[in-house]
């Protein structure tokens, strides 16, 4: 049975019923030892003392004989000694039988030891028939010139202890026992359900329908369940992160490459319709500069959805002023019909991680941004060596922004923003300006600028 509950698959709540089944096992077994082995040692003290008294008694027994002292010899209060064995009593039976030098318990004539002292006692005693125990030495000396023998006898109920007394000590035994059986039970079960609540807490979790709720264990947990705790908190945050980037990435594709295929697609009827040189030129170059945006748009969403290391995988490049103006070119027909313009102040060239497709898919971005919430004004574009800002004097920011600003929530373009500086490690931050407008901040770390 305890083996059948040792190897069957079982839960987490399972666990301390189980592991007190085999402590329990293992205790009875240990309880069981530990009462024989002290029940056994007291009987052996008590014969080895018993003994001892005998074996020291002896020469003072002599000693009295060989001045003419008369059988028998009381020594003590319960010893006697004899030289002649049929003055011993009938009682006791014919001691001459046993050996010179013989020192021990004898039972009914027979000698014996600690095992057979207690199997012969308990038969006897189940018989009805009482014992006749004695302690016997037996020994010889020089009395008269002749060799004489010498018995010492002590009767065991004089000096060992009674049944009643015996009872005493087997049940305080067996009662120390079972306190420390309940004690250690009660121990070891506090300490396996202490081991076993996190992991039964965190199951719980990890099947709770509340799937943002943070995962959480007792203060009084193992330090390595904490960690376990956090370790799953961060795996959860990463997946929803990358939940997120997938379906901003599906999103923001259909929406930034729908413009340039369209394009493409009204510039090819176009030019069915009409063969004229300069006309299919500029078909042409509408095609091709669609293609193009479709080919950054394409390599910066590709880039946002590597997992490996951007920050360790790109080489540092300088960021020139050309580039900063071919990114704003495009996006000056849509100011200047809206009474926007744009200008570039180029401090001071920074060094960048970023590709050419990410940086124009950042820039585009909160440039497309500030233009739609201005209706007038200017939008600069600041660069030096450790940031780019992008200044307006629109709107300033919405209530989506805003959530954005504090971590709350994103649109659909900030969110790739602020996926893409996350992925190289730049701090990216939007503010209101006094009186009006709005200030996107792109900072750059250490290592780059």
């Amino acid at each position: 049975m305890l083996n059948k509950l040792l190897h069957r698959v079982s839960t987490a709540s399972s666990l301390p019923h189980k592991l007190l089944w085999y402590f329990s096992g293992l205790a009875i077994v240990i309880g069981l030892s530990l009462y024989l082995s002290m029940f056994g040692l007291m009987q052996w003290i008590e014969d080895a003392v018993n003994q001892q008294e005998l074996k020291t008694s002896a020469p003072y027994a002599i000693s009295l004989f060989q001045q003419g002292a008369k059988q028998p010899l009381n020594i003590g209060l319960h010893t006697q000694a004899f030289y002649s064995p049929e003055l011993i009593p009938e009682k006791y039976g014919n001691l001459a039988n046993f050996p010179v030098g013989f020192n021990g318990e004898v039972i009914n004539n027979e000698s014996t030891g600690i095992l057979h002292d207690w199997i012969v006692y308990t038969a006897t005693k189940a018989e009805g028939i009482a014992p006749k125990e004695i302690f016997l030495y037996r020994g010889e000396f020089i009395l008269d010139g002749k060799l004489t023998p010498l018995f010492l006898i002590t009767p065991t109920e004089s000096v060992e202890l009674s049944d009643r007394e015996w009872h005493l000590i087997k049940l305080f035994i067996l009662c120390f026992i079972g306190v420390l059986f309940i004690l250690f039970g009660f121990v070891i079960h506090k300490l396996s359900c202490r081991l076993v609540n996190p992991v039964e807490q965190l199951s719980k979790q990890l099947k709770s329908p509340e799937s943002s709720k943070k995962f959480t264990v007792s203060e009084q947990s193992a330090t390595e369940f904490t960690e376990l705790a956090d370790s799953l908190n961060h795996y959860r945050q990463q997946n929803e992160m990358m939940i997120k980037q997938e379906q901003a990435f599906a999103r923001y594709a259909s929406h930034e490459l729908r413009t340039p295929l369209t394009v493409i697609s009204g510039a090819a009827k176009l030019q069915e319709q009409n063969d004229a040189a300069e006309f299919q030129a500029r078909q042409r170059s509408r095609i091709q500069r669609a293609a193009l945006d479709m080919q950054h748009t394409i390599d910066a969403l590709l880039n946002l959805v590597k997992q490996e290391n951007a920050t360790s995988s790109a080489a540092l490049r300088t960021l020139q002023q050309a580039e900063i103006e071919s990114i704003t070119q495009p996006l000056k027909a849509l100011a200047s019909s809206k009474g926007v313009r744009l200008s570039v102040d180029f401090k001071q060239a920074p060094a960048i991680k970023p590709t050419p497709a990410v940086l124009r898919m950042l820039l585009s971005n909160l440039i497309g941004n500030a233009i739609n919430a201005s209706d007038s004004g200017e939008i600069t574009i600041s660069v030096n060596s450790d940031e780019i800002i992008i200044t307006d004097n629109g709107r300033g920011l919405s209530a989506s922004e805003h959530d954005s600003a504090n971590g709350h929530g994103h649109g659909l373009g900030l969110l790739i923003v602020d996926s893409l500086c996350q992925r190289y490690q730049w701090q990216f931050s939007l503010s209101d300006t006094k009186p009006t407008g709005c200030c996107a901040r792109l900072t750059l770390p250490q290592a780059d600028s």
